[in-house]
């Protein structure tokens, strides 16, 4: 067994060739946990928060989720979790449905509820070699529902749902999905939407 040392390895500066910009894109991803194929995942050799590949079982998809507004994803979080011998973090990602049909209630809320999920948001800021865009959330703990409301009178959701998701005790600050470069890490989300990252996957 190692001994894993706690330092800093770089100094704290700000990067004046790509300042940080706050705030989220509309979409993103959501994948039910157990979908993901956990061996076939690959990390990339020199940074070891960061996913080169990420493969879904055979048959498996991600699905997207959508926020709309000048704030999507309004309170999604990353913040220090204490703990008895390692700290570790909590990430916290709100999702807003705005629907509330039969259908709706049987196929996300209902899922939502009792299941763990993976999710994928997309940073404004992409640092300048594009590889912080794409941020995941849910990977080591997975992500469940803290809260799931449906206030007929909200004026944020105009009756819909609104959920509350929560990851505790993730060993990692930050996780990652870059391959390579910009174009390569967005087609490698798309295809995990459509179901086609599914190489090495393997079925229930």
């Amino acid at each position: 067994m190692g001994k894993c040392d706690s330092l800093i390895k770089a100094g704290i500066v700000a990067d004046c060739d790509s300042p940080v910009t706050k705030g989220l894109e509309g979409n993103g991803a959501i994948i039910n946990r157990k979908d993901l194929d956990f061996s076939a995942t690959v990390f990339d050799a020199a940074r070891k928060n960061i996913i080169k590949t990420l493969v879904l079982k055979t048959g498996k998809q991600a699905y997207e989720v959508y926020c709309p507004g000048g704030t999507p994803f309004t309170g999604a979080k990353t913040s220090l979790e204490k703990k008895t011998y390692r700290n570790a973090f909590t990430n916290d990602v709100p999702l807003v449905i705005l629907d509330n049909g039969p259908a709706v209630c049987e196929d996300i809320i209902e899922g939502l509820a009792n299941g763990q999920f993976v999710v994928i948001l997309r940073n404004k800021y992409r640092a300048a070699d594009g590889s912080a865009e794409y941020q995941v959330y849910g990977y080591y703990q997975g992500l469940s529902a803290e809260t799931l409301e449906s206030d007929k009178y909200s004026e944020d959701t105009d009756g819909g749902w609104s959920c509350a998701l929560k990851e505790t005790g993730s060993p990692k600050a930050g996780l990652y999905l870059f391959n390579t470069d910009a174009e390569t890490t967005e087609t490698m989300f798309n295809t995990l939407l459509s179901g086609t990252n599914t190489e090495g996957g393997t079925g229930d």
